[in-house]
C-alpha cells in the first residue's frame, strides 16, 4: 500500500494532480452499474501555483499544448482500439461526466484567475489600452480590441470571445443559461466576420473536430490511474469552445438564415461557406443550412448557395456524395416549391461525376452476390426517376384543377432538367447498374407523350441504351433483346420525326445531331431510307433554315452510308412508300434507291430560297458546307444585312448567343455580315448564292444613285422619292 501511495503521489501530486478519497478504503471493484448506483467518491484537487497552459513558438494554439503530457489525446473510440473492443462502448455516466466537468470548471477558474494575477503584476500599456478600447470605444474599435485579446491569449481571456458572441446576439449566461438578445444585422455582422476568422484561424483545429467530456474516457481515472490537471483542463476547454461554436453557427447562422433580409442572407451563406471549407468542426450543422438556401424563395439567395457549394466541392472533391445526398433529401422533402426542387435538379446535373467510383463499386461487386453499396451517379439516376414519377402524378392529379401554360411550362423545364440529369449519370454508371431496364418503360413514355425539350433529352438517352456508341463489336448483333431493343427505340424515333413541334424550339440542334448519330449507326439501310423519307417530307412546308438542315443531314448520311443510293432490281410497284406503317423497316418494301424514291427533292429543287435549291442539286453527299444552316439561314442574320445604322458583328453575336451541346459553328463569313449598303459589300466578288439578287440590286442602285447625284446614308431625308423612281 505504502509504495503504491508514493507512486500516486509523484504522478498526480506534484503539480496538484487529482486523487480520489475513500476513507482509507481500497477502491471499489463492482460493476459499471453497481458503480453508478453508489454515490461517487470525491475529488481532491491542490491548486496549482503556476499556469498551466503557457503559449510558446512550439506550441501556439491551446490544441498543440501539452502534447507530450499521457492520455492528451486519449478518446473512448483509441481506448477501445487498442482494447480490441467491439463497437465504440461509452463506460462513461452521467455522474462521472458531471463530476469531471465541475472539477475541470475549478481548474480553469483558478488558471484565469492566476493568469489575471501575473497579468497586473507585468502589464503594459498597450495591453491597457487594448483592455479599454473593449469597453469605451466605438463599435468597430471595439470589435478588433475584442478579436486582438482573443487572439493573444484564447484560453485565459475567454471573456473576450464571450462579448463578441453576445454582440453577436448569440452568448449564453452560463450562470443563469439566459440567452443573449438579437442585435441589429450591422452589429451582428460586424461580429459575424470577427468571431468567423477567430474560428478559423486561432480558436478551432484543421485536422479533427472537438470533443467533448462524454467522448474522453473518464471511467478509467475512475481506479489507479491519476488524470492530469492540465489534460483536464484542456479537455473542458476544448469543450466550451464548442458549445460556443455550435451556439454561433445554430443561434447567429440558423437566425439569420431563417429571417428575409437578403444581403445578411447572402453574408450569412458566404461566412458558412468560409467556415465549412477550412475546418471540419460543424460540418454536420453548416451543411444543411447552407444546402437549405438552394430552396430559398428568393433567386438571389438560392444561386449564393449553389455557387458557394461548388466552391466547397471544388476545393473538397471528396465531399461530392456527402452534398448530393444532402441535396437528395431536400428535393425529396414533401410540399416543396416546384422552383426549389428545380433548383435541386439543376445543382445535381452539374456534379462532377467520375469513374473512380465506378470502377471500385464494379471491384466491390465482383464475386460477391450481397448487395452492393450504391454509386453515386446510380443514386442520382434513382434520384432523378422518382422525382420524374412525383411530377408525372402531380400533373395528372393537378391537370383538371390548373390547365394555365405556366404550369405546363414548368413542369416540362423540370422534366427536361430530369433527363438532362439523367443523360450525364449514365455514362457513369458501374456495370452492375448499366441496364435500367426497370426505368426503360418511363422514359418512351416521356418520349411519346412530354413536350419537344423533353422528348429529345429521353430519345438521347433511349439511343444510348439501345444503340450505344455504335461499336457493333461491343455487343452481340444476333441478340434477340438487343435487336429488339433497337427496333423499339427506331420506332419513336420514326413517330417522332412526323411531328411538326420537334422542328421548333431550342432542342432542334440535339435533335438533329440524334438524328444524324442514330441513322450513322443505323444496321438497316432499309430503315435509314424511310426515316430520312418522312424527314424530308415533313420538311416541305417549314423553314428554309430546317429544310436547308433536313438537306445537309440527307448529304452527310449519304457520305458515310452510301448504300443507300445503291442500284438494286425491283419493280416500281414494290418501292412505294407506305407512311402508315409504324414500322420503319417496312415502309419501303423492299431494298431501295433513296435518290429514285424521292419525289420531294424536285420541288424543292425549284424552292424560293436560293440556298435550298443549290444544297438540293448537291444533296447525294456533295454538299460543303462549314457552317450551322439551322442559324445562319434564319431570319435574325437575314434581318442583320438590313440594318444599314447599326450592324451586328459576328463578335457581338457570338457573345450574344453562344452555342449549346453539338451545336455547329456558324458559316457566315465577314462579307457575309455585312450589311447590303456598304461600300465593301458592293465591291466584292465572291458572292454567295443567297446574295445574287441583293448584290445586284444593291450595285445597280448605287449606279443609278451616282448619276443622280444622290448620296445616301446622311439621315432620314435619304428615303426620298428616288427609291419609288428606282421601281
Amino acid at each position: 500500500m505504502g509504495p503504491q501511495t508514493k507512486e500516486r503521489r509523484r504522478r498526480g501530486n506534484r503539480n496538484g494532480g487529482i486523487k480520489e478519497t475513500n476513507n482509507g478504503n481500497h477502491h471499489n471493484k463492482s460493476t459499471q452499474n453497481e458503480r453508478a448506483n453508489d454515490v461517487m467518491p470525491n475529488l481532491s484537487y491542490k491548486a496549482h501555483s503556476t499556469l498551466l497552459v503557457q503559449f510558446t513558438e512550439e506550441t501556439p494554439t491551446w490544441y498543440d499544448c501539452g502534447r507530450n503530457t499521457p492520455g492528451r489525446d486519449e478518446t473512448i473510440a483509441s481506448v477501445n482500439q487498442q482494447q480490441k473492443q467491439s463497437g465504440n462502448a461509452n463506460k462513461n455516466t452521467r455522474q462521472i461526466v458531471s463530476k469531471y466537468r465541475a472539477l475541470g470548471d475549478e481548474i480553469y477558474g483558478h488558471e484565469v484567475a492566476l493568469a489575471r494575477k501575473n497579468g497586473a503584476a507585468s502589464s503594459d500599456k498597450d495591453e491597457k489600452w487594448v483592455e479599454s478600447t473593449m469597453k469605451r470605444g466605438t463599435l468597430k474599435d471595439r470589435i478588433a480590441a475584442m478579436s486582438v485579446v482573443v487572439g493573444m491569449d484564447s484560453v485565459h481571456k475567454l471573456y473576450a470571445l464571450d462579448m463578441l458572441l453576445d454582440l453577436a446576439g448569440c452568448g449564453v449566461d452560463t450562470r443563469h443559461g439566459e440567452l443573449g438578445s438579437i442585435p441589429n444585422a450591422r452589429v451582428g455582422q460586424m461580429a459575424s466576420e470577427a468571431l468567423s476568422d477567430l474560428f478559423a484561424n486561432t480558436l478551432l483545429p484543421k485536422h479533427r473536430k472537438l470533443l467533448s467530456l462524454e467522448a474522453r474516457p473518464l471511467y478509467l481515472y475512475e481506479g489507479k490511474r491519476t488524470l492530469s490537471p492540465r489534460v483536464l483542463l484542456l479537455w473542458r476547454y476544448e469543450e466550451m469552445i464548442k458549445q460556443r461554436y455550435a451556439s454561433f453557427l445554430t443561434r447567429y447562422l440558423g437566425r439569420t438564415l431563417s429571417g428575409e433580409d437578403e444581403p445578411s442572407k447572402k453574408n450569412a451563406i458566404v461566412t458558412a461557406s468560409f467556415l465549412l471549407k477550412d475546418i471540419p468542426e460543424g460540418e454536420e450543422i453548416i451543411l444543411p443550412m447552407i444546402v437549405n438556401k438552394i430552396g430559398d424563395p428568393g433567386r438571389k439567395i438560392a444561386s449564393a448557395a449553389g455557387h458557394q457549394l461548388r466552391l466547397i466541392l471544388e476545393e473538397h472533391p471528396a465531399m461530392t456524395s456527402i452534398v448530393a445526398r444532402e441535396v437528395q433529401q431536400l428535393a425529396h422533402r414533401p410540399h416543396l416549391s416546384p422552383k426549389a426542387l428545380y433548383n435541386c435538379v439543376i445543382f445535381l446535373n452539374q456534379l462532377q461525376l467520375s469513374r473512380d467510383e465506378a470502377d471500385d463499386v464494379d471491384a466491390a461487386t465482383d464475386g460477391k452476390k450481397r448487395e452492393a453499396p450504391k454509386s453515386l451517379p446510380a443514386s442520382l439516376i434513382s434520384t432523378y426517376f422518382h422525382l420524374f414519377e412525383m411530377t408525372v402524378k402531380k400533373n395528372a392529379s393537378g391537370k383538371k384543377k390548373d390547365s394555365k401554360q405556366s404550369a405546363t411550362d414548368g413542369a416540362g423545364r423540370l422534366l427536361s432538367a430530369l433527363l438532362t440529369g439523367v443523360n450525364r449519370a449514365h455514362p457513369y454508371l458501374p456495370k452492375a447498374d448499366a441496364t435500367m431496364e426497370d426505368h426503360i418503360d418511363a422514359l418512351y413514355r416521356i418520349a411519346h407523350t412530354a413536350p419537344p425539350a423533353a422528348a429529345t433529352q429521353a430519345l438521347m438517352l433511349l439511343f444510348q441504351l439501345a444503340v450505344g456508341s455504335g461499336d457493333t463489336g461491343a455487343v452481340p448483333q444476333n441478340d434477340e433483346s438487343v435487336t429488339a431493343r433497337k427496333d423499339r427505340f427506331y420506332r419513336a424515333l420514326y413517330s417522332k420525326v412526323a411531328d411538326g413541334d420537334m422542328f421548333s424550339g431550342r432542342q432542334l440542334t440535339l435533335f438533329f445531331n440524334l438524328l444524324y448519330k442514330a441513322l450513322k449507326y443505323d444496321t438497316k439501310s432499309e430503315r435509314i431510307c424511310a426515316v430520312l423519307k418522312r424527314l424530308i417530307h415533313s420538311a416541305l412546308h417549314l423553314p428554309s433554315s430546317i429544310v436547308c438542315g433536313v438537306l445537309f443531314l440527307l448529304s452527310e448520311i449519304i457520305k458515310c452510308r452510301p448504300e443507300v443510293n445503291n442500284e438494286v432490281e425491283a419493280a416500281v410497284s414494290e418501292l412505294i412508300f407506305d407512311p402508315s406503317k409504324r414500322e420503319p423497316s417496312v415502309a419501303f418494301p423492299g431494298k431501295v434507291q433513296l435518290e429514285k424514291n424521292l419525289w420531294e427533292l424536285s420541288l424543292l429543287a425549284h424552292h424560293f430560297h436560293p440556298s435550298v435549291s443549290k444544297f438540293t442539286a448537291d444533296s447525294s453527299g456533295k454538299i460543303s458546307f462549314k457552317g450551322d444552316p439551322l442559324k445562319d439561314f434564319s431570319l435574325t442574320p437575314f434581318l442583320d444585312k438590313f440594318a444599314f445604322r447599326n450592324p451586328k458583328s459576328l463578335d457581338k453575336q457570338a457573345k450574344q448567343s453562344k452555342g449549346g451541346i453539338a451545336a455547329r459553328k456558324s458559316g457566315l463569313s465577314a462579307m457575309a455580315a455585312l450589311p447590303m449598303n456598304d461600300p465593301s459589300y458592293l465591291t466584292a466578288t465572291d458572292i454567295a448564292d443567297e446574295e445574287q439578287f441583293f448584290h445586284q440590286f444593291f450595285v445597280e442602285r448605287a449606279k443609278r444613285d451616282e448619276i443622280k447625284g444622290i448620296v445616301r446614308g446622311s439621315g432620314e431625308q435619304d428615303k426620298d422619292e428616288s427609291d419609288l423612281e428606282d421601281e
